[in-house]
C-alpha cells in the first residue's frame, strides 16, 4: 500500500561509484554475450563512423557500441539520467568492464563446480514471474520490452541467475555470530534504526473522489466500524490501513497539508484532505505514541539477520574481487577509461612565490636591491 503519500518526500541519491556486488543484480537479465554490432552514439553526444574494439576480456573483444549500450543501461539502472556529466563516463565504463569480466569468471566457476538447476525449480520460478502479470499478453509484452524474443530467453536468463545465486550461497553460506556481537551492533545502530519519535497511530484511507471520501466519513461518524466502511467502499478506495495494522505517523512529519491532524480528537474522522482530484484522504487518530526505542530482545532476530547478511555480502564481494583479478582484461582504447586526476588546492603563498620567481629574473631582483 502506498500509504507514504501522507508524507511526501523524494530522495534520489547520486552514486558515481558502487560496490562490486552490484554486478549480479544489474547484469543477470542481460548476460555477457552479444551487443549491437552497428555504430552507436556515445553518451557525451560525440558520434563515431565505424564501430571498433575497445577492450578484450578473456580473449573476447568488446566493441564500442556494446560498451556504450551497457553504460546507458547502467545509468538507467542506477537512476542517474540527467545527473551524469561527461567526466563521470570513464568511471562508468570501468565499472561496466569490471562487471563483464566478473560475470565471465562467475560462469567459469559455475562450470568448474558443476552447478545446475533442476527443471521443476526453474519451472516454479518462471511461474512465479508470470503470476505477477494480470494477463498473458501483458507478460509477453514485458518480455519483449526487456529484450527477450520469447519465454525461452527468459528461462535461460533466470537459470543463469539461479546458478549464480547457488554459487554465492556456497561461497558465503557458512557465517555465524554470537550474542555479544549482536548486542554491540544493536548499541551502534539503535538510535537511528530502532528509535521511534513521538507520534500517532492512525487509520488512513485514500479515495478516488472527494464524494466517496465524504460518504465514508459520514459512515465513520455514525459509529460504523472502520474495516466495514473500507470493505463497503472498496471500489472507491485506492489504499487504506486496517484496524489490525494501523499506520504510525511521527508528529514532526505532519506538514502544512496535514497540519489540522495535530489538533484532531481521538476516534473522530478528519475532514477530507484533497491532495489531487483523485487522491482524497480521511484519517482517524486512534492513540498517541510516546517516543521510544525498541529493546534488544524485541529486535534481536532482526539484528541477527542484519549481521549475517553483512557478513555474507562481504564474503561475496571479496569473492568477486578475487574473480576480477583472475580475468584477463586488455584495454585497447585507453582514453575511454582514463579517470580525471583529482584537483589539489594550491597554497596561496606558494602560488605567489611561484609567480614572483617566474616573472622576476635573478638579475632584475639583484638590481632592485642596489
Amino acid at each position: 500500500m502506498k500509504m507514504d503519500r501522507l508524507v511526501k518526500k523524494s530522495v534520489r541519491p547520486i552514486l558515481l561509484f558502487i560496490v562490486i556486488v552490484f554486478v549480479v543484480s544489474c547484469f543477470f537479465m542481460y548476460g555477457t554475450g552479444g551487443g549491437r554490432s552497428n555504430a552507436a552514439q556515445t553518451q557525451e553526444g560525440e558520434g563515431y563512423l565505424q564501430d571498433y574494439d575497445v577492450v578484450v576480456i578473456n580473449g573476447e573483444a568488446v566493441k564500442r557500441s556494446r560498451l556504450d549500450m551497457e553504460v546507458e543501461r547502467f545509468i538507467r539502472e542506477m537512476g542517474l539520467q540527467g545527473n551524469a556529466s561527461s567526466t563521470d563516463y570513464p568511471a562508468f565504463r570501468n565499472t561496466v568492464i569490471d562487471q563483464i569480466a566478473i560475470l565471465k569468471e562467475l560462469d567459469k566457476e559455475i562450470t568448474s563446480r558443476k552447478i545446475a538447476v533442476g527443471k521443476d525449480e526453474l519451472d516454479q520460478r518462471i511461474a512465479d514471474i508470470k503470476s505477477q502479470f494480470p494477463t498473458a499478453e501483458i507478460y509477453l509484452q514485458q518480455l519483449q520490452a526487456e529484450g527477450f524474443a520469447d519465454e525461452e530467453g527468459l528461462r535461460k536468463a533466470v537459470e543463469e541467475e539461479m546458478k549464480r545465486n547457488t554459487l554465492f550461497e556456497e561461497v558465503s553460506g557458512v557465517v555465524s555470530t554470537d550474542e555479544a556481537e549482536l548486542r554491540n551492533y544493536y548499541d551502534m545502530i539503535k538510535t537511528y534504526a530502532f528509535s521511534k519519535p513521538e507520534g500517532f497511530l492512525m487509520d488512513v484511507a485514500h479515495f478516488k473522489t472527494p464524494e466517496a471520501a465524504e460518504t465514508a466519513r459520514g459512515e465513520l461518524s455514525s459509529g460504523t466500524n472502520w474495516d466495514d466502511v473500507m470493505a463497503a467502499a472498496s471500489d472507491d478506495v485506492t489504499d487504506h490501513s486496517d484496524s489490525a495494522n494501523r499506520m504510525f505517523i511521527p508528529e514532526n512529519q505532519l506538514g502544512a497539508e496535514t497540519e489540522s491532524l495535530k489538533a484532531l480528537s481521538m476516534d473522530i474522522p478528519s475532514e477530507v484532505i484533497s491532495f489531487t482530484s483523485d487522491d482524497n484522504m480521511i484519517v482517524v487518530k486512534r492513540s498517541r505514541e510516546a517516543a521510544s526505542t525498541a529493546s534488544f530482545d524485541e529486535v534481536s532476530a532482526d539484528i541477527e539477520q542484519m549481521v549475517l547478511s553483512q557478513k555474507r555480502t562481504s564474503l561475496q564481494s571479496q569473492f568477486m574481487q578475487e574473480l576480477r583479478t583472475k580475468a584477463d582484461v586488455k584495454i585497447l582504447d585507453e582514453e575511454l577509461f582514463k579517470m580525471a586526476a583529482p584537483e589539489t588546492p594550491q597554497d596561496d603563498a606558494a602560488s605567489d612565490d611561484s609567480t614572483l620567481d617566474s616573472t622576476v629574473s635573478p638579475d632584475a631582483a639583484a638590481s632592485g636591491d642596489n
